[in-house]
């Protein structure tokens, strides 16, 4: 009942009591760079920008006039009905090309973008659809969120960021480098080889197989399909960015708040003041637990679905890369096909270790509890250390549905799935 109580009456609970009490010269810090208030949307700037870039707000945005909300949602819709046409006139391709049993390995290289857009296509969709549940959960986390430079030296908040951000500017910028040395491969191949070397003459092609009811290779329609897919292809990749280092961003702030409640439970003494104050320290880190651990539900919820397409599709995408690659092919294809499954390699293994640090950091809170020093405390107070222990031997995870939970040992289950379908390809190729 206690504990109810301080859950729904609390606040504030490190930036206030906990932190209050803590011994900042016991604190070993690395060298803190940061002369200024980090805010949250600091965090959460990366996706921001490539939600934008398709008209589209995760969360809601009070203070936006209504002239740009407009133009954003003009955006929006032709963003998704340019990216949806072009998908279609894919599949379409794919189609025409297994059931007359030609261009085989065509279809078989379109699979790959047809996954990558259709998860894109649908992290959009779902991103939308739980806006409401978003704006919710950064609501909360602006709240958590230290507001002061003293709290977020404690909280390593620049630490935590400049880590975010590493990893982030590595991974859409490898995406970006993708997606445009496809999208622009035959342009700079016309200007380079046939404006400029003169060594043959120019045979127009597209950046994806598509098909379409008239002869796009011989008029001005060339040229607009050729731009319309190139959008797409940005669109689709803003989508797929934005939605993973958005889920990225959250799970950094919630690993730098487990991490931070475990660090201050360690530093505690119980037994040196009174007991009353020992059981308002506890029942504080509790009820801060407990908003952690609704914020890693929350998080599951939004991002369910989208992790579970990221798996399903990385998937197939390495098995269809990787088999395109065994048969062979022109270097300028194979170094792009490389490049494309580099990409899909690095999202699993980003989404993967960024699970693997929460699954650690909470439960870092049960090893903090019982290494603190709490030999000398009132009996009720060690009672309540066995609840919070039993509790913290049910980690946070990220999770992908019900169907599965993310971790490191994800990418060792999605390679083999990866292989198996490969072998698979491989064998009807084959016959």
């Amino acid at each position: 009942m206690v504990m109810l109580k301080y859950k729904y009456s609390l606040k504030l609970p490190l930036n206030s009591y906990i932190y209050s009490k803590t011994n900042l010269k016991s604190l070993n810090y690395k060298c803190y760079l940061n002369l200024f208030i980090i805010p949250l949307k600091d965090f959460l700037k990366y996706a921001n920008l490539f939600y934008l870039s398709i008209g589209m707000l995760a969360y809601d945005n009070d203070g936006i006039e209504k002239w740009k909300q407009r133009l954003l949602n003009y955006n929006f819709i032709f963003q998704m009905v340019n990216l949806n046409a072009v998908l279609i006139s894919e599949l379409i391709y794919v189609f025409l090309a297994i059931t007359s049993g030609t261009n085989f390995l065509e279809a078989t290289m379109n699979l790959s973008f047809i996954g990558f857009v259709l998860v894109g296509d649908l992290k959009i969709w779902h991103i939308w659809r739980k806006r409401e549940k978003i704006t919710r959960v950064v609501t909360q986390l602006e709240q958590l969120h230290p507001h002061s430079l003293e709290h977020q030296k404690f909280y390593a908040v620049d630490e935590s960021l400049r880590g975010y951000r590493r990893v982030s500017i590595f991974y859409f910028g490898m995406h970006l480098m993708l997606i445009w040395t496809y999208n622009l491969y035959w342009a700079i191949y016309y200007v380079v080889c046939d404006f400029w070397l003169g060594v043959r003459h120019f045979e127009r092609m597209l950046p994806y197989y598509c098909w379409v009811p008239w002869d796009w290779s011989t008029n001005f329609s060339y040229y607009l399909m050729y731009v319309s897919q190139n959008i797409a292809g940005q669109a689709c990749l803003s989508g797929q960015l934005a939605a993973d280092m958005l889920m990225c961003a959250v799970v950094v702030l919630l690993v730098m708040h487990f991490t931070c409640l475990a660090r201050r439970i360690e530093q505690q003494v119980a037994g040196v003041e009174s007991m009353k104050s020992d059981m308002v320290f506890l029942q504080t880190a509790i009820a801060y637990h407990q908003r952690i651990l609704q914020l890693c539900l929350d998080m599951n919820d939004i991002f369910g679905v989208s992790l579970l397409c990221n798996f399903v599709s990385s998937s197939f995408i390495i098995c269809f890369v990787g088999f395109q690659m065994t048969i062979g092919g022109e270097i300028d294809s194979l170094v792009m096909l490389m490049l494309f499954l580099f990409c899909a390699m690095v999202q699993v293994f980003m989404i993967a270790s960024y699970a693997q640090r929460l699954l650690d950091s909470s439960e870092d809170i049960g090893l903090a509890v019982y290494n603190h020093d709490w030999s000398m405390a009132d009996l009720r107070y060690r009672k309540m250390l066995i609840l919070i222990v039993k509790r913290a031997q049910l980690p946070s995870r990220l999770k992908a549905t019900t169907f599965l939970s993310v971790s490191l040992v994800t990418v060792t289950d999605l390679l083999q799935l990866s292989y198996k379908f490969f072998a698979l390809l491989r064998t009807m190729y084959v016959k």
